[in-house]
């Protein structure tokens, strides 16, 4: 890999993105990185740290998964449009696509519906690719985008195209994947989440955003983390490129009491799964509640990159 032309584009995606949040109103924060409470993610566990202040006492605390919950805080203050470019560290990653520690973009909009998120999100992409190129054509893995034509498809489309599963009938889930080349054999037939993770990542996820650059959005509810519901769909989106996640965006969840029913179970689940019982954040939930109505997205640039550079791992 030429790092020159790496550090070059990282420079110019960095400074376009910055440039793009000061023309459109937004002012970029900067929160803290050790936090004494983790962030609460289905799937996603933090770093711990252990600590000494001047008093020597040991203290424990959390490497920020996502600056989400200060960042939340202060938007319930100020209540206007703010952004943030941080690193951020997950525990049990590893991979040509996943870091221990890398640098994500985070951002939320005052009065924005999850259709005027994704066109901001759409704008991002369309600047960072000029930043270096001068046009908004890219090439990555063999083929040619247009990051100013995006396609887009509700979870409930995105499944029946390419695997003609009904998400709502486990049944129809279960038998596609009993049937399938990879057989599954030990799947739950009645545990919906897990069918539908299991056909989410090995048969649907790799083609999105493999023929044009795609949303994904309105999720079942089960799967909404901290979104808006309405009726039985999560006001969420996902956006990819050619297979590649690089964007998760949400209406967000204004509802402190709901808000601490979903962080409750999300401490239930990590106490089964590994034995730690965390502790939730009192300031962020109440926080929760004056929160202007917003929608808000994190983009991971180290993906963007890797997309934008046509590169085989983040960097």
């Amino acid at each position: 890999m030429n790092l020159y032309r790496f550090y070059i584009g990282k420079h110019k995606v960095l400074k376009a993105i910055r440039k793009y949040f000061e023309l459109t109103g937004a002012i970029e924060v900067i929160t803290d990185i050790l936090r004494n409470y983790p962030n609460l993610d289905s799937n996603i566990y933090p770093l711990e740290v252990e600590y000494f202040k001047s008093d020597g006492k040991k203290r424990l605390g959390y490497l920020h998964t996502s600056p989400e919950y200060e960042m939340k805080i202060i938007l319930s203050k100020i209540k206007r449009d703010i952004y943030q470019i941080t690193k951020v560290f997950r525990n049990y990653e590893g991979s040509k696509i996943h870091k221990t520690e890398f640098l994500m973009l985070e951002w939320y909009r005052v009065d924005y519906e999850l259709d005027d998120l994704m066109e901001d999100t759409k704008n991002i992409f369309i600047q960072s690719a000029f930043s270096i190129y001068k046009k908004t054509k890219i090439k990555f893995n063999g083929r040619e985008y247009d990051l100013s034509n995006w396609e887009k498809l509700t979870v409930e489309e995105a499944f029946y195209r390419y695997t003609k599963v009904d998400i709502y009938d486990k049944s129809s889930m279960y038998n596609f994947l009993k049937n399938s080349p990879l057989k599954h054999s030990n799947i739950n037939p009645d545990d919906w989440e897990e069918l539908f993770y299991t056909i989410y990542s090995f048969y649907v996820e790799n083609n999105l955003g493999r023929d044009k650059p795609t949303f994904i959005y309105n999720y079942p509810k089960e799967l909404g983390a901290l979104s808006e519901v309405k009726g039985n769909i999560a006001k969420r989106f996902e956006a990819y490129i050619g297979g590649v996640e690089l964007v998760n965006g949400y209406q967000e969840l204004r509802d402190s009491r709901l808000l601490k029913e979903i962080l409750q179970q999300d401490i239930d689940k990590k106490y089964r799964e590994t034995g730690k019982r965390y502790n939730l954040d009192i300031d962020f939930i109440n926080s929760v509640k004056d929160l202007p109505k917003c929608s808000g997205a994190s983009l991971g640039v180290d993906r963007l990159l890797m997309v934008l550079l046509d590169l085989k791992e983040i960097v």
